[in-house]
């Protein structure tokens, strides 16, 4: 028996609690990098709320904010500083950035400054991971490090009390990492179980697609995968250390309860032997300039709403305009208040929510728009989108919207340097993206100063809709036509494989399927949450009559304190056509039930979602259609010596459409568990219900003897054969 997506969202959902662990980290798609202004390159996307009903107080009049001082510093080997004293609370923070990051990775090595920097306190000539760690903790402290697009950061807070032992850690960790085989060994099995993840969700499919296809060879549309992640070796980062990790690349950013000159003196002590050497730069191709809107459709089948990213390059955070284009994309985009959430969700119900900001780098940076909609409004929200777009250029703000947006970012700045920490950062930002001094305290005065024919002029100026890439993930069969207006389609699988518009057709199966190897019997499984059981649920496989046809049924029941599943199949016994499908599922709050069954070319019924809602199923399918639940019969009887690959048409209660599902032979291996050692094949499932691994027995029939989720903490082991 093969676990359902569903039922697996309803399994995670019903254990959130014991899911609600801390999950890896894995090296992503470039970060938004903050210039620091009270008014970040990227617009925060708030919460959706409902639309307030009662016209709320006017605001006050902004008082006087004067920006806090600091002081700058360069100490003897030339790495610079930046410190803000503040003596409110006894805390001391230093945080070190390195004016390299995953822009300096080598070409087929992307991810080797994240694992640098990831594995910096995992080990030193002095001190092992477990010394490191203690030595901290017992001071109360945190010690971390990571890496973005253009720099890597490695730092700690402590009590001021314990500075120097504080600057004895960092100082140690940075100068004299070993980057232990071990270690990273451990880290590239949480990098890629979190990469593994990642690829499996829309969002960051299309967040991917997107970078790669605004920056081509740039490297910040330079991804790990899991092939660069697997080539990255120990040599690799002392190299990338020995090159990067030098004083002239280096600022120190200190905040607290710190005198200037003895901070200063402090950080000689402790670095002043750390040896200054030339730092390469790294070779940079430009960015593809687009002339025309194209689209990248990643095809996921199954799926019931498109997920919707649009933008083009912007311009460096050099650029004068950003401060304008802050204010522009806040009205665009900026929250519950942005024409988008506006229109796309409290008009148009079309969505949660929908946004625009700006992502700012000392390089070429990005203009984005995003939504996810249901498949059956794309082509609207797409020309409600492209409509606002053109809005904005076309046409001056509303004198209300331009207020509303001003008073946001200039409100918003005294909030963002209410401590030492959070002064230190704008300040270092401000300096790593190359921005003027006087950046940080003339930015409020300018943003007020915005005028409705500056928002017009920077946003014809730069926001150019009729360039952009427009990056979809869904379901091709359902969403491609909707988007044929737009301009020339790109189709990919979510390998990023090219696609056809004859790879997505749901075809009729050429394979004739023998039933005789299934017997009854009764199959134990046991629920496995990150290793732990939590749970036992039987599959009852019988031959009976019914409705006077000979055939197959399998029965499945599970109940824990947390969720219950029931799913009943049956098919015929001559020749595995499908007879019904029906299912209950409960986690909590969320109830699912169907009731699906195969008449005349056409799969009909009922499927009511975790809301609640009764929804008919009337739907025409190819020949040979597999009703949810089937599948497993079919794989019981596949005769994988001879079959590498199946493609088999699948219909997905959730969607109530047709997809392909894929099943693969993707090696052989010996799996061990309560019910005993097995030879089995391993398969890759793909299609609507995500991607997944199974082990079945070598034999016939096939039985399930394990199943993993690509991106979920549970599997599901054989314990028991009856």
């Amino acid at each position: 028996m093969k676990l359902t997506r569903t039922i697996w969202i309803l399994a995670c959902t019903g254990l959130a609690a014991a899911c609600a662990g801390r999950a890896p980290r894995a090296p992503s798609a470039p970060p938004a990098q903050s210039a620091g202004a009270g008014a970040p390159p990227v617009t925060p996307a708030l919460q959706p709320a409902q639309p307030t009903r009662a016209q709320p107080p006017a605001p006050l009049p902004p008082k006087p904010v004067s920006f806090p001082a600091y002081h700058e510093r360069t100490l003897s080997n030339g790495a610079s500083v930046i410190l803000v004293e503040n003596h409110e609370q006894p805390v001391v923070s230093i945080n070190l950035r390195i004016r390299s990051g995953s822009v300096s990775d080598r070409t087929d090595k992307a991810g080797v400054a994240a694992f640098a920097a990831d594995l910096l306190d995992k080990g030193t000539r002095k001190r092992n991971a477990r010394q490191i760690a203690e030595s901290i903790d017992f001071v109360g402290g945190s010690l971390d490090a990571s890496a973005g697009a253009d720099w890597s950061s490695v730092g700690a807070t402590v009590l001021s009390e314990f500075l120097d032992t504080a600057l004895v850690l960092l100082s140690d960790v940075v100068l004299n990492p070993t980057f232990p085989a071990d270690e990273l060994e451990t880290e590239r099995k949480r990098t890629l179980s979190a990469l593994q993840v990642e690829l499996s969700q829309p969002g960051s499919l299309a967040q991917r697609r997107f970078l790669q296809e605004v920056y081509g060879r740039h490297p910040y549309g330079r991804l790990p995968t899991p092939e660069t992640v697997n080539s990255v070796q120990r040599d690799d980062l002392q190299g990338f250390h020995r090159l990067h990790y030098r004083p002239e690349n280096a600022l120190f950013v200190v905040a607290g309860d710190v005198n200037p000159e003895d901070m200063v003196a402090r950080l000689e002590k402790h670095f002043g032997n750390w040896s200054a050497a030339p730092v390469p730069r790294p070779v940079v191709l430009a960015a593809p300039q687009r002339q025309q809107r194209e689209v990248y459709l990643i095809h996921k089948p199954g799926s019931v709403q498109a997920v919707i990213r649009v933008g083009h390059l912007a311009a460096p955070a050099t650029h004068p305009d950003w401060v304008t284009l802050d204010v522009a994309l806040q009205i665009l985009g900026g929250g519950s208040t942005g024409w988008l959430y506006k229109v796309l969700r409290e008009t148009k119900g079309y969505t949660y929510g929908a946004y625009a900001s700006g992502i700012r780098r000392p390089g070429p940076g990005i203009f984005l728009a995003t939504a996810e909609v249901r498949n059956e409004v794309t082509d609207s929200a797409m020309t409600e989108l492209f409509n606002l777009l053109r809005r904005i250029r076309d046409e001056p703000v509303p004198e209300a919207d331009l207020k509303l947006a001003k008073d946001f970012l200039t409100g918003k700045f005294p909030r963002d340097i209410e401590t030492p920490q959070q002064v230190a950062e704008q300040v270092a930002s401000t300096v790593l993206l190359g921005l003027p001094r006087e950046y940080l305290e003339t930015y409020r005065d300018r943003a007020a100063a915005v005028s409705a024919a500056d928002v017009q002029r920077v946003t014809r100026e730069h926001l150019d809709p009729e360039r952009a890439a427009v990056v979809v993930v869904g379901d091709a069969t359902r969403i491609r036509e909707k988007l044929a207006g737009l301009g020339t389609i790109h189709m990919f699988d979510v390998d990023g494989k090219p696609l056809e518009l004859a790879d997505i057709e749901v075809r009729a199966a050429a394979l004739a399927f023998d039933p005789a190897p299934i017997k009854p019997q009764t199959l134990v499984y046991t629920f496995l949450l990150q290793g732990n059981p939590m749970g036992d649920f039987t599959r009852v496989v019988t031959r009976e009559t019914l409705n006077g046809r000979d055939a197959i049924r399998a029965a499945t029941n599970m109940s824990t304190p947390m969720m219950s599943m029931g799913m009943e199949v049956a098919v015929s016994a001559r020749d595995l056509t499908p007879l019904y499908s029906r299912s209950q599922q409960q986690a909590g709050p969320m109830r699912m039930k169907t009731d699906l069954r195969y008449q005349g070319g056409k799969i009909v019924g009922t499927v009511t979602t975790p809301q609640g809602e009764e929804k008919q199923v009337n739907a025409d399918v190819v020949a040979g259609t597999l009703l949810p639940g089937v599948d497993d019969f079919v794989i019981a009887v596949a005769d994988f010596e001879k079959n590498k690959e199946l493609k088999l048409p699948a219909f997905s209660s959730q969607s109530a459409s047709s997809y392909t599902l894929g099943v693969k032979v993707a090696g052989e291996k010996k799996i061990k568990t309560a019910a005993g050692e097995f030879d089995t094949y391993e398969l890759e499932l793909t299609g609507a219900e995500g991607r997944m691994r199974v082990f079945v027995t070598k034999e016939l029939p096939h039985v399930l003897v394990r199943q993993e989720f690509w991106d979920q903490p549970v599997a599901i082991e054989l314990k028991e054969i009856k």
